[in-house]
C-alpha cells in the first residue's frame, strides 16, 4: 500500500514538470542579421544610390498670361473695306489686318493739292517783289521774310493739312504692332467703325508666362532663374519647361505673393488657362534614392541593397523628400545598388535575382 502511494506521487511530480503548450512563447528577433528567411528567389529591380544635388519642389498655381497683350481700339472711324481678322489668327509685326475705305480722304487730298498749287504760285509771285529787299538782308532775316509770305498765302497751313491727311491715310490700315495671335475679334468686313471702338485683342503667343501665387514661407527658397515645370489643368499630361522670371516683393493679406514663370517653349497653350507649377529649389548635395526604395521595418525606414544575389537590410536616416525622391542622411553609401521593387516582401540575406543583369 505504501509502495503504491509513493509511485503515484512520483508520477504526478513527473507530469508537473512537462511544460504546457500555452506556456511556450517565441520572441521575433529584431536584428536584421537574425532575420534570414528561407524563401523562393524573388525578382527585383535595382538602381544606384546617387550623390547629387537634391531638389525641393515649391508648388504654385495660377493662369497663363502673355508678355505682351493689348486691346486694340479704332483711332479713326469709317467703313471696313478689307478685314481678315479672326480669332486665333497668327500675324507678323507690321502685317495689315484690316483697312478702312479711303475715297473721302483721297478726295480731300486732291482738293488740298489744288489749293497748295495755287498758294505756291501766289507765294512765288509775291516773292518777286521782295528780291531787292532780300539782297540787303542776312540769310536768317531773308528766311523769316519768306516764312511770313508762306503764312500769308496759306502755303504753310496747307502743308500742315497735307501732313495730317497723310497721317489719317496711314491709320486706315490696321497693322499688327507685334508678332502674335488675335483674340476677342469684334470686327468684320463691311462694318462701320466709330473712333475708340474695340476691335480685337492681340498677344505674344510665343512669350507666355504663368502668373502664380506661392506661400510667403517659401520666399527664402526662391531665386530668379530657378527651373520649373508647368502643366495646364486642361492637359496635365504635357509638361512644359519654365524658369522663374520675376518675384513680386509684395505679400497680400492671405500670406501669398505673385511669381512669374516664363514658359520656354509654349505650344497649344491659351491665354487665361489655369496651370499648376513646380519650382525646383536645389538643396545641398547628398545621397538621393527613389521614394519607393524605402520600406518600414519595426517602424523604422529600411533600404534593401543587392549584394551578390542577396538582399541586405540597412536602417537609414532620411532627410528631405519631394514626392519622387528622398534624401538619405546616413545608412547607405553613394554607389550602393538599392532594390526598388518587391522590397516589401524581402528579408535580410534573402535570395534575389536582379532583373537588370
Amino acid at each position: 500500500m505504501k509502495r503504491t502511494v509513493l509511485l503515484a506521487i512520483v508520477s504526478m511530480g513527473a507530469l508537473s514538470c512537462k511544460p504546457s503548450k500555452e506556456q511556450v512563447s517565441y520572441e521575433i528577433p529584431l536584428e536584421p542579421s537574425k532575420i534570414e528567411a528561407k524563401m523562393d528567389t524573388l525578382e527585383v529591380e535595382t538602381q544606384i544610390a546617387e550623390l547629387r544635388a537634391f531638389t525641393y519642389p515649391v508648388q504654385a498655381s495660377g493662369k497663363i498670361k502673355a508678355a505682351y497683350e493689348e486691346l486694340m481700339l479704332a483711332q479713326n472711324g469709317g467703313l471696313l473695306q478689307f478685314c481678315k481678322a479672326r480669332n486665333g489668327l497668327r500675324v507678323s509685326v507690321g502685317e495689315i489686318i484690316a483697312s478702312f475705305e479711303t475715297s473721302d480722304l483721297e478726295l480731300r487730298k486732291e482738293r488740298l493739292l489744288v489749293q497748295k498749287f495755287n498758294a505756291q504760285k501766289e507765294y512765288e509771285s509775291q516773292l518777286l517783289g521782295y528780291e531787292a529787299l532780300l539782297k540787303e538782308k542776312t540769310n536768317q532775316e531773308a528766311e523769316a521774310v519768306r516764312q511770313k509770305l508762306k503764312a500769308s498765302t496759306g502755303l504753310l497751313a496747307l502743308d500742315i493739312d497735307l501732313k495730317e491727311l497723310e497721317h489719317d491715310l496711314a491709320r486706315t490700315n490696321l497693322k499688327a504692332p507685334i508678332t502674335g495671335v488675335l483674340a476677342q475679334v469684334q470686327i468684320q468686313k463691311g462694318m462701320h467703325i466709330r473712333p475708340g471702338q474695340e476691335l480685337y485683342r492681340i498677344y505674344s503667343a510665343d512669350q507666355l508666362f504663368v502668373e502664380a501665387k506661392v506661400l510667403e514661407s517659401d520666399l527664402p527658397l526662391l531665386k530668379t532663374g530657378q527651373q520649373a515645370l508647368v502643366k495646364s489643368v486642361a492637359n496635365p499630361e504635357v509638361v512644359y519647361a519654365a524658369n522663374l522670371a520675376e518675384i513680386d516683393p509684395m505679400v497680400d493679406e492671405h500670406g501669398l505673393l505673385n511669381v512669374r514663370l516664363k514658359i520656354l517653349h509654349p505650344r497649344n497653350l491659351l491665354l487665361g488657362m489655369n496651370a499648376n507649377a513646380e519650382i525646383k529649389v536645389p538643396q545641398k548635395r547628398g545621397i538621393v534614392v527613389p521614394r519607393n526604395a524605402i520600406v518600414l521595418r519595426n517602424n523604422r525606414p529600411v533600404i534593401f541593397t543587392w549584394e551578390n544575389g542577396l538582399s541586405k537590410w540597412n536602417y537609414v536616416t532620411t532627410g528631405t523628400e519631394n514626392g519622387e525622391s528622398i534624401e538619405i542622411l546616413e545608412g547607405i553609401k553613394a554607389g550602393s545598388e538599392i532594390i526598388v521593387s518587391n522590397n516589401i516582401q524581402l528579408a535580410h540575406n534573402g535570395p534575389v535575382k536582379n532583373t537588370k543583369q
